[in-house]
């Protein structure tokens, strides 16, 4: 463990630390231990759903590269970059073992296989800041800024092509639909967020943790901790306080989906044993 891994690894722990702190554990637990059942399995299958929207993605941001893969073998290269996104902060491994393999195989250059990869994440945050913004009409508390989310949502379609253009340098229709598939990869995860909701009895504030998680998914890509550990539970932690909701839930909330997130991403350590794309794509 080199002393960058290290000093993440410490903060994930500083963090939940603090929000241990803030909460009542043993009320946390009986919280989670009540939750329903048939909601979670809802949670569950709509976050894999979301996985594979990125995947298909992803997969067309590397066709303007004029690299092609097939369906199983892009699943199996996508599901071990997101094995390997919970070792290293930030998601940074993940990304890095993608690139890495795909040059490899099909010899293209580091920099716009960086482009490529850098523009499927940036094309992520900004569609969970639009429905970050759209979620943010809904809350009393926040209509008083109703203009700056208005703004925020025109000025992040023209941003976005800008950012397309600039880094893949294709055309129109590829722009258009990785778009729409960025925003079914969000929404899909906030109807998975809204299983973990339902499933604890929170349905009658639906719209406030919906927000909260979109802002602390922004917060989990950040590479200060280790996979994301700690930072969501601490923005909802911080996010109950803005809106009023119940903190035990709120952090119960972070730390299902965690668990979710974190399992469909181990089912990639089955595709680590083998050559992930060895006699199955082209270009």
């Amino acid at each position: 463990m080199n002393w960058k891994t290290a000093l993440k690894a410490g903060i994930s722990i500083l963090i939940l630390f603090l929000v241990v702190r803030a909460i009542d554990p043993e009320l946390l637990f009986r919280v989670m231990g009540q939750a329903n059942p048939a909601w979670l399995l809802w949670a569950l299958l709509w976050f894999i759903v979301s996985k594979l929207i990125g995947a298909f993605r992803f997969n067309d941001l590397l066709k303007t590269d004029g690299i092609h893969l097939d369906t199983r073998p892009q699943l199996r290269l996508y599901w071990l970059g997101m094995y390997y996104n919970l070792l290293l902060p930030g998601g940074i491994s993940g990304d890095g073992y993608k690139i890495k393999i795909l040059m490899d195989h099909f010899g293209r250059p580091l920099r716009q296989l960086f482009s490529i990869t850098l523009f499927d994440r940036l094309s992520g945050v900004l569609a969970l800041g639009q429905l970050c913004l759209v979620l943010a009409f809904g809350l009393p508390v926040l209509q008083p800024w109703w203009w700056l989310w208005a703004l925020g949502l025109l000025v992040s379609v023209p941003v976005s092509w800008i950012l397309f253009r600039k880094m893949i340098k294709s055309t129109v229709p590829v722009w258009v639909r990785t778009s729409l598939q960025s925003l079914g990869v969000q929404v899909a995860q906030t109807i998975a967020t809204l299983g973990i909701i339902f499933a604890l009895g929170q349905s009658a504030n639906w719209l406030g943790y919906s927000l909260v998680f979109l802002v602390s998914s922004v917060v989990a890509m950040l590479p200060i901790t280790i996979g994301g550990a700690g930072a969501r539970e601490l923005t909802f932690l911080w996010g109950a306080q803005v809106l009023a909701l119940d903190p035990e839930r709120s952090v119960a909330i972070a730390f299902l989906f965690y668990l979710i997130s974190t399992g469909v991403a181990l089912f990639g350590l089955v595709f680590s044993f083998k050559p992930v794309l060895k006699n199955s794509a082209k270009s």
